[in-house]
């Protein structure tokens, strides 16, 4: 599977990007890679240059609201692109900004971290956060164009990368052999893609790309964000297949050798965890049904349970007791 023509994907890729980007841009960066990438891009491509904050915090109402705007005092169009440069929290920022601005502006990604460029920068998605949890609120909104230089991740720091890594070895627990425990950027973005153009809106297939996740992001919100997305994921990824073994559907040597890899990189939990508020997070997850909280499991390394298209199930709270403790007793 070739990469589609709006993934422009090349070593250098940055330095060429004034050649065939639209002009009349905006372009919003993260504040952290303002100069290091920001002032002399924006001069290159003459556009102007708006910040926003790092990490989790630019994902906040107060944000979309002020980079609204800022748009708007700069005399925006509906012609006028939005350039989101920076990891995935601004690719997803700067995307729901483009799909509620003026009912949707052309939205161009260039990703600067690993989990950005495998993950948040394909499929479409973006999304904001809320007291209840991570991501509630967001739209489907595919960019024009995508611009993915790798020689941007010789900066990018060991934990930010470890988050990459995090989602490429998913996609290998849940889809592709070949990712488990593997670091293939190509191989990564072509399985995303393949999910993603089968199942658009997340209503089956795509929710393989949620296995995790369940765990994972309820551990960022009751640690108030100390533990990071990708030991999150690692950790949550972990857990739900231990509870794919609970229930029967992975074997047990299968779920020997992912907790032997995934268990050196737990963190340990914080003291703001309790069970009980994990739990309590969870009831917010979108694959949650008639008040059932709903897990992606796995009956293999490398394939996930379909569950007769539904690509999720619910388990009993038993079982999921077993799996919070085994996680409880490897993070101390």
């Amino acid at each position: 599977m070739r990469l589609p023509q709006e993934i422009y994907y090349e070593e250098g890729a940055l330095e060429k990007c004034p050649s065939f980007l639209p002009k009349g841009g905006v372009i919003v960066i993260d504040e952290n890679l303002k100069e290091l990438y920001g002032v002399g891009f924006a001069k290159k491509i003459g556009a102007p240059l708006l910040t926003i904050p790092s990490g989790e915090a630019a994902k906040r109402f107060c944000v979309v609201e002020r980079v609204l705007n800022q748009l708007f005092e700069l005399g925006i169009d509906r012609e006028t692109t939005l350039i989101a440069v920076g990891g995935g929290s601004t690719t997803d920022l700067v995307g729901f900004v483009a799909s509620i601005a003026l009912r949707g502006l052309p939205l161009v990604l260039i990703p600067t971290t690993l989990l950005a460029m495998v993950d948040a920068a394909i499929g479409g998605k973006t999304g904001v956060n809320c007291s209840f949890g991570k991501n509630l609120i967001g739209s489907f909104y595919p960019p024009k164009q995508i611009v993915i230089d790798p020689n941007v991740l010789t900066t990018l720091p060991k934990k930010e990368y470890l988050a990459g890594l995090a989602e490429i070895w998913k996609l290998g627990l849940v889809l592709d052999l070949r990712l488990w425990k593997k670091k293939d950027i190509l191989l990564a973005i072509q399985g995303k893609l393949f999910v993603t153009e089968k199942d658009p809106k997340e209503q089956g297939f795509r929710r393989i790309l949620n296995f995790g996740h369940t765990i994972g992001h309820a551990l960022e919100k009751v640690s108030n964000f100390q533990i990071s997305h990708g030991e999150a994921v690692l950790m949550g990824c972990a857990t739900e297949a231990h509870l794919s073994q609970e229930i029967g559907l992975l074997q047990e040597n299968e779920f020997c050798e992912i907790e032997a890899f995934y268990v050196q990189f737990f963190s340990k939990l914080p003291a703001t965890y309790s069970r009980e508020k994990l739990l309590d997070a969870m009831r917010y997850d979108k694959k949650v049904k008639g008040g059932e909280v709903r897990f992606v499991l796995i009956d293999k390394i490398g394939h996930a349970a379909s569950f007769e298209g539904a690509y999720c199930r619910a388990v009993s709270f038993q079982e999921l007791e077993k799996s919070l403790a085994w996680l409880e007793s490897h993070c101390g």
